[in-house]
């Protein structure tokens, strides 16, 4: 497939490198001499330093013969306007991102379709939906969803008074037959490890398992966590993230919400009527003491300053918050986050790319969902007629080492598969890979 990407920022560079790594053909406009320059001596693509909105500069990227233009500066104009000029020059489909609410709130007068562009996606509503999932799963450090949110991947680090230490897949999956998951992945010392029944859990692993929603609590009880109930939930950051996030919790939780602008935080103090809105500085050590920071269940941190959330988390961690989720921008910093005590790390730029990737797989892939500080990534398929994965049971297909089948979807009930489980045509299933199998792992499903 030939992409053409605009900009080189941290969602346009992390999606270069997730296409090129599949085999793709991808060329970049980038404007910034810095960016251009960083995307051009470490990326495998052809890399134009020109503005996007220019249709030379399209030309030379050739998007009047590739399949899709992935418009996505830090611009909502540039965006949208690239995207038009694209789809008059001839490319196949445009995708665009857009922070603008106006455009993807329901009853919108002005949609995508104005536009002709076939996706815009809106960072800042995917990221607060996250942010809510992990707020309500009190143990994990990440959650993804299919099938609606009744099958979920959650991540678990392992700790030092963890009962499964030292045991094998094989034996914690026996010893507790009665629940239905699976381990799908295990992050070991800046390794990503797609694990089997004879693999040993570690202090310090981070581990993906899969499981159905309502099975989700019985797992993490599994791993040694009980899920604790939030009642009191601080936030830092009035933007139109931590608006979301507030919005989405304020009916059933207490939400204190600090926002170091006045006049932002006086305008969202009017919309959300059942927050408490603080005009403070969220790094204020006085002022997290005087609202007793130490009582709070869950601490997220979405500034529009990646340091002030990570200097405002450190505190919260430090003054005894039980539970600290932090936004970030920047994806080298996330997978050390967790070493520093971050419990959970958000970022819209990922569930960009996400949005993007499900987009552009789309035909027997149906969702994907990235993990940033892992090597992997759990896609959804669904088998053709005579595929190969379709022809005996599971155990009996010798399936690539780095390849987990983590569920089967059939008819809207969800099965937890075994070695003697055989896939049909119509199922739908949830494989969880390394990015450079997904060729090889489509054919089994074509």
């Amino acid at each position: 497939m030939k992409v053409v990407i605009i900009g080189a920022g941290e969602v346009g560079y992390f999606l270069a490198k997730r296409l090129i790594s599949e085999g793709h053909d991808v060329t970049i406009i980038e404007n910034n001499p810095e960016r251009h320059r960083r995307a051009l001596e470490t990326l495998d693509a052809s890399v134009i330093h020109g503005n996007g909105t220019s249709v030379a500069a399209q030309l030379q990227a050739e998007v009047d013969k590739s399949d899709v233009l992935l418009s996505v500066s830090g611009m909502d104009e540039t965006n949208i306007l690239c995207s038009m000029i694209a789809k008059q020059l001839g490319v196949k489909k445009c995708v665009a991102r857009v922070r603008n609410e106006e455009f993807s709130k329901p009853g919108a007068r002005i949609t995508p379709d104005t536009f002709n562009i076939d996706l815009m996606i809106h960072p800042e509503q995917t990221a607060a939906y996250e942010i809510v999932r992990l707020i309500e799963r009190s143990s994990a450090l990440k959650i993804a969803d299919f099938e609606d949110g009744k099958l979920q991947i959650m991540a678990l680090q392992i700790k030092n008074d963890s009962p499964i230490i030292d045991r094998s897949i094989q034996e914690v999956i026996t010893d507790n037959s009665q629940i239905e998951f699976l381990c799908l992945g295990i992050y070991r010392g800046a390794k990503t490890i797609i694990p089997h029944g004879h693999n040993i859990y570690r202090s310090g692993d981070v581990v993906y398992f899969i499981a159905r929603k309502e099975d989700i609590p019985e797992v993490s009880k599994v791993v040694g966590y009980r899920e604790r109930e939030q009642q009191n939930v601080m936030i830092i950051g009035a933007g139109q993230l931590g608006k979301l996030v507030a919005s989405q919790l304020s009916n059933e939780i207490n939400v204190k919400l600090i926002e170091q602008d006045l006049e932002t935080a006086e305008t969202v103090s009017a919309y959300l009527n059942d927050t408490l809105v603080l005009h403070g500085d969220g790094t204020d050590v006085d002022l997290l003491a005087s609202e007793r920071i130490q009582d709070m269940d869950c601490f997220v941190a979405v500034s529009g300053s990646e340091k002030t959330n990570l200097l405002s988390g450190l505190l919260a961690r430090y003054m005894g918050v039980k539970r600290v989720i932090i936004h970030l921008t920047t994806n080298e910093y996330i997978p050390i986050m967790n070493r520093i005590g971050m419990d959970a790390v958000v970022s819209k730029n990922i569930t960009t790319v996400n949005a993007i990737m499900k987009y552009i797989r789309r035909g027997n892939v149906i969702a994907v969902s990235l993990f940033e500080d892992i090597d992997a990534e759990a896609i959804e398929l669904e088998p053709k007629e005579k595929s190969l994965i379709t022809s005996k049971p599971l155990q009996e297909l010798k399936l690539p080492a780095d390849m987990i089948v983590g569920a089967v979807i059939r008819a809207g009930a969800i099965t937890i598969p075994h070695g003697d489980t055989r896939i049909e045509v119509g199922d739908r299933v949830v494989v969880f890979i390394k990015p450079s199998m997904i060729s090889k792992v489509e054919k089994y499903f074509n």
